[in-house]
Parts: structure tokens; C-alpha cells; sequence
């Protein structure tokens, strides 16, 4: 067996491997740090690149050059280059500067600060069809003129066809369990994500946690349908996730429960309280509802049951007191 057989054979083998190991990743960050990983193996590239098609039509670029892995979004372009491998118009260049002013193309460098050289040979299959949850293009560039054969072509199709079942796959994967871990009706995480997010925000720093429930709500069901509570809820849901912007995040715990997961210690929270406090004020008349919150800070080597029992009493004691929120009085919210 002469050398030029033996190293393809080297390289076909490397093929399988990686192929394993997409069947064994089942997380999309994971499999992209797998490929920029492992390409290497395959191919004499200097550059791998992942574009992926994002939600608003944009290229969600990881690239790996040398040892630094950037991380960009470009806009989409008419007619650029990952458009052109997308719509399999292009897929190998071993001259990509002749390519380009042939074409009248304006390449677009990811790190503009590089001081590397500029890819001279350029290879780029498209992953996934027009439909697919995952979509996009995947290149590999080197910045020799001549580099890439038919053969290596060929293995990055094959290569590619792989990463993009492998990719369909976990972004399902991912979608199945986010759709566990949230509450149908109002969008919120439900309780089994508030125990796995508060566990994780525990071992973070100083937490406050506030448990809410709506008063007479049962009575809402049942005087005014089913319809006009879950519009209640959903209502409540929605200044709840604007109250938890920055440091924090909303659940529904279960019918009209709810909890907030708050960065810092309780004196932080007034003025996002103050501002919770006034727009469930000014809720229409029709989707109006009366909630009590209790608010407590997690203390040394308490848990996140007891936690949320402490929270649960004061939200108690807020409702035996036909208050918003029962604190001590010198640590009344203003205007209280």
C-alpha cells in the first residue's frame, strides 16, 4: 500500500471518528466546538468556519483562526460568498482573490484586527435544506493558493451531510426540553426550571427570591370564565418577565403561583418592586387582580426548599395584612 493510499485511508478513518462523536454530542454549542476541534484531522486549513442561518436572517458565524475562535454576526448579503455556497453556486475556490474579481465580490473578514494572512483557498458546502431548523454553510480556508483537491470536497460534503443531522437533532433535542421546562400558558419556565435555575443562581452570590399568588383567584374563574383568568395570568406573566429583566427571571410555579429569581440581596429589589407594584396598577379593569409577594435573601447553608418556605410565610403574612408585600415597617417600599 503506497503512501498516497495510506493517508487517505488515515483521513477516511478520522471521518468516521468524527462522525461518532457528532452521534454522541447532543448539544448544539458542544458539536460546534467539536468540528473546530477535530477538523484540523481532516483537512490542512489554518480556518473552519460554522455560518449558520439565524432567526432574523442573519449569518451566526463561529470561525476558528489559528489558535482564537471568533464569534460574529454578519448581515446577509445578495450575492456574498456564503450566500453562493448556501445556494450551491460555489463550492471551491483555489484562488479566491482571482474568484472574487472575477465576480466583483467584496470579501468581509471576521477579525479585522488579525494580523494572519487572507485566505487564498476557499471551500464551503451548504448544511441542512430550506426548512430545517438548522440551516447554514460550512467552510474550511486556507491561505495557500491550490490547497484543496476534489477529494477534499468530497469529505467535507460528507462530512457536512453528517454535521447537519447531527445538528437537526440537537436543536430538537434542545426544543423538547425547553418546552418541558416552560409553562404553556404564560411562557415562563414552570417549576422544574425555577429548581434548576435557582439551584445554579444559589452557588452565584447574594439571591432574593419572591413568591406572588393572585387574590380570589379561583373567584375570577369562576364569576368571570376561564378565559378572562388565563388572560389574568398571562397579563401578570408579562410584568412579572419585564420586572426580572436584568439579574433576573420569571416562573409560574402552577396555577396563580408565580416566582421571581432576583440577583442581590433584598435591598436591591425596591425599585424594580415599585415599578412591579405600579403597573399591575394600571392593568385594565378587566384583567385586574390583587397579588401578594413574599420576599426573602438566601442566608448561609439554607436551601432552595427552605427558601422558598420562608418566602411562601411572608407571602402569607402579606395576604393575612391586605398588603402588597410584608416587610418590617422601616422597610416599607416608598410611598407605602
Amino acid at each position: 500500500m503506497d503512501g498516497s493510499t495510506q493517508a487517505t485511508l488515515r483521513r477516511y478513518r478520522s471521518l468516521v471518528d468524527l462522525t461518532l462523536t457528532l452521534a454522541r454530542t447532543t448539544r448544539r454549542r458542544d458539536l460546534l466546538d467539536a468540528v473546530h476541534q477535530h477538523m484540523g484531522q481532516l483537512f490542512v486549513a489554518p480556518v473552519t468556519m460554522l455560518a449558520l442561518h439565524s432567526p432574523g436572517g442573519q449569518w451566526d458565524c463561529l470561525t476558528r483562526e489559528g489558535e482564537h475562535l471568533h464569534h460574529k454576526t454578519l448581515p446577509a448579503q445578495a450575492d456574498g460568498l456564503l450566500e453562493r455556497a448556501w445556494a450551491g453556486r460555489l463550492r471551491c475556490t483555489n484562488d479566491l482573490a482571482a474568484y472574487t474579481r472575477q465576480e466583483g465580490l467584496v470579501l468581509r473578514r471576521l477579525d479585522r484586527a488579525s494580523l494572519l494572512p487572507p485566505t487564498a483557498s476557499w471551500m464551503g458546502v451548504p448544511l441542512g435544506q430550506p426548512g430545517d431548523d438548522v440551516t447554514g454553510v460550512l467552510s474550511v480556508q486556507s491561505y495557500r493558493r491550490g490547497a484543496f483537491t476534489p477529494q477534499d470536497l468530497e469529505l467535507l460534503e460528507v462530512f457536512a451531510a453528517h454535521l447537519g443531522v447531527a445538528l437537526e437533532n440537537a436543536a430538537l433535542r434542545e426544543r423538547l426540553e425547553c418546552e418541558a421546562m416552560t409553562d404553556e400558558l404564560t411562557g415562563l419556565g414552570n417549576r422544574r426550571r425555577f429548581i434548576l435555575e435557582g439551584q445554579r443562581a444559589m452557588t452565584r452570590g447574594p439571591l432574593s427570591v419572591a413568591l406572588l399568588d393572585l387574590q380570589d383567584f379561583k373567584r375570577i374563574n369562576d364569576e368571570r370564565g376561564h378565559s378572562v383568568g388565563d388572560a389574568v395570568l398571562r397579563a401578570v406573566a408579562g410584568l412579572l418577565r419585564t420586572c426580572a429583566q436584568s439579574g433576573g427571571e420569571a416562573f409560574r410555579l402552577g396555577g396563580d403561583e408565580f416566582a421571581l429569581l432576583l440577583a442581590g440581596p433584598v435591598e436591591d429589589q425596591w425599585p424594580r418592586l415599585r415599578q412591579l407594584r405600579a403597573a399591575l396598577a394600571a392593568l385594565p379593569p378587566d384583567l385586574a387582580a390583587e397579588v401578594n409577594l413574599g420576599l426573602v435573601c438566601l442566608q448561609p447553608g439554607e436551601t432552595l426548599g427552605g427558601l422558598l418556605d420562608r418566602a411562601d410565610e411572608r407571602m402569607y403574612q402579606a395576604k393575612a395584612r391586605g398588603v402588597f408585600l410584608d416587610m418590617p415597617p422601616r422597610l416599607l417600599l416608598p410611598e407605602d
